[in-house]
């Protein structure tokens, strides 16, 4: 696959420090590998991976800001490479199953509805993962958080915009829902995962770590209970 071609000649681990370097080869083999098996149960072998890799050295140079986006188990800081901003997403959450959520979102990036992924680093513990730059606002904080609302945020919440939103979230859903080569529930649609695009005004999904896939041939699956307290979901 190309996103791993050439990987092994690359100097991907380029810190001083031996032991540092050690750490982040044992981390790249262990999360690569996992990510490529997400990737070969998602879609049969047979998919693109539309992403570049960075090492962890680029990521943490990357990080020019303290401007952050918080959702509930992950946090994005801003950052530039490639000499464009970007948003640099770390993980809080041990049990999030990141390495599918890299696998998944990486078919989906062309999507205007899902945050795009241009990138991710699997040299750190958990697996960093880098969108391109949106000056966004979680749905759960514009419908929410008391003291956010300016002369925008009041003219996204009027009902057309939240109809037009939920028309965004749902067109993101029916892709995974009938383009994979099994459906794929999210499992957690919440305002916390979908962030919107002040510019644009369009919604965007983001993690799709609690998602799973059907069986061929059937329509439902039984699993243990997956999401947030009071927002479950089984879309």
């Amino acid at each position: 696959m190309p996103f791993f071609r050439g990987l092994a000649t690359k100097k991907l681990f380029s810190s001083a420090s031996a032991e540092r370097r050690k750490k982040e080869k044992d981390c790249f083999l262990k999360n690569g590998s996992s990510v490529l098996e997400e990737l070969l149960a998602l879609c049969d072998g047979n998919c693109r991976i539309p992403i570049r890799y960075y090492t962890a050295n680029e990521t943490e140079n990357a990080i020019h800001s303290k401007s952050k986006m918080e959702l509930p188990d992950v946090y994005m800081v801003t950052g530039l490479l490639d000499n464009r901003p970007v948003l640099i997403r770390f993980n809080r959450c041990q049990f999030n199953n990141i390495h599918q959520d890299i696998a998944i979102t990486a078919q989906m990036s062309h999507l205007k509805n899902v945050l795009r992924l241009i990138g991710c680093c699997l040299e750190f513990e958990g697996p960093v993962m880098v969108y391109a730059y949106v000056e966004g606002i979680s749905l759960s904080d514009l419908l929410f958080k008391k003291g956010n609302i300016n002369y925008l945020d009041r003219k996204s919440l009027l009902w057309e915009n939240r109809l037009r939103v939920a028309c965004d979230v749902a067109s993101a859903i029916v892709f995974r829902h009938t383009e994979f080569t099994t459906p794929i529930i999210h499992r957690e649609i919440k305002p916390h995962n979908v962030i919107i695009d002040e510019n644009s005004g369009v919604a965007k999904i983001v993690d799709f770590s609690s998602s799973i896939s059907l069986p061929p041939g059937e329509l439902e699956i039984q699993d243990l209970v997956c999401g947030t307290i009071e927002s479950l979901s089984f879309n």
